[in-house]
């Protein structure tokens, strides 16, 4: 088949829902259809010529990244990037596509499109993370096995020799024990990054899992906190796992409660919601699967930095300076067990908030 005329390709850019701009090697605008027009608020005339790093969004990072892109030729794709326009901020997938000419190697031009992020390409992308994460804790079970026997000897080895030693060197065998069970205590938890649904999914309701979380979290780790709940009396029962979805729920309170411990009138919100239409891929399947029923986890603290946001959800990865990093990884590796999905919401502007996605029964 034929290449296309230039005319006609150009006829077809034009035609394409999505904003497209073209940049030459010096990173300069050739070419903007007209849904880059409206997406920046300027016409072709104006945008012809103009510097990449003149137009909004376009910081010195980004313009790094495409003049990369343009001397290795490599297609890259950066989901959810802020871009601040004059009117409002929008976030957009971005694609960076270098064009080789026939008679060229090196390219010559980029392509870079600009889409609407709806949350799904962050899932797609982050799915990858899941998927090592699974793979590493396969390992560190493993692991964590071999340990936890030798554990149990040192333990039980302090515990006789308490009795043994005079009572100035008593503590030392206390803290023995101590420490001996803050390790055990740690490789249960990356234990779970191992585990799989145990038995077969069924009706839950959400409103009673969430309100017997919240009397756990009350008598244990949130004294301080006041909780508020908002929930939809008329949702449907989702397809889940009870005691999963009470230990991730546990987790994102737990976390949103420590990072509210020092914050006038700590306050966590739960909210509950149907959204019609919602359809996510996961794991390897082309198919997308409807997850309607939505539980927002919101608290009014500091915030998460944005230099931890993009791993947010992987082992080891925390913003608290005691942090482990291991509550968000193990929200994120139940919810893909239970064919959910877990997010940051990316537009709250106090605090944190957790967004988990479920299926109905």
């Amino acid at each position: 088949m034929p290449a296309p005329e230039p005319v006609a390709a150009l006829s077809y850019l034009n035609a394409l829902p999505s904003a497209l701009l073209v940049v030459n090697a010096s990173l300069e605008v050739t070419f903007v259809n007209p849904a880059a027009e409206n997406y920046f608020a300027f016409s072709q005339q104006q945008a012809k010529g103009r510097a990449l790093s003149t137009l909004p969004g376009f910081d010195a990072e980004l313009c790094a990244l495409c003049a990369r892109s343009l001397h290795e030729g490599e297609a890259m794709s950066l989901f959810e990037r802020k871009i601040p326009l004059p009117q409002n901020h929008r976030v957009a997938t971005i694609h960076l596509s270098p064009i080789v000419e026939s008679k060229e190697k090196q390219p010559q031009a980029l392509l870079i499109t600009l889409e609407k992020a709806d949350g799904l390409d962050h899932v797609a992308a982050s799915e990858w993370k899941h998927e090592a994460t699974r793979t590493a804790g396969v390992m560190a079970a493993m692991l964590a096995h071999e340990v936890k026997n030798p554990l149990s000897g040192i333990r039980g080895a302090a515990q006789l020799l308490r009795d043994e030693v005079p009572p100035e060197h008593q503590p030392l065998t206390d803290l023995i024990c101590l420490e001996v069970d803050r390790v055990r205590d740690l490789l249960a938890q990356v234990e779970v990054f191992a585990g799989g649904v145990p038995g077969q999914l069924s009706p839950v309701n959400i409103h009673e899992v969430l309100q017997y979380v919240i009397s756990i979290a009350k008598t244990g780790f949130a004294p301080h906190v006041t909780f508020r709940e908002l929930y939809d009396p008329s949702l449907p029962l989702v397809l889940s796992h009870r005691d999963l979805l009470v230990q991730l729920f546990l987790n994102v309170i737990k976390n949103s409660a420590e990072a509210i411990a020092t914050t006038e009138n700590a306050t966590i919100t739960l909210t509950t919601a149907y959204r019609s239409g919602y359809r996510y891929k996961l794991g390897k399947s082309e198919d997308r699967v409807s997850l309607p029923i939505m539980v927002s986890i919101e608290d009014n603290g500091p915030g998460i930095p944005e230099s931890v946001r993009a791993h947010l959800f992987e082992p080891f990865i925390s913003s608290k300076e005691q942090g482990r990093g291991l509550g968000l990884a193990i929200v994120a590796k139940i919810a893909s067990d239970l064919g959910s999905v877990v997010e940051l919401d990316k537009d709250s502007h106090a605090g944190a908030r957790f967004n988990i996605s479920l299926p109905c029964a």
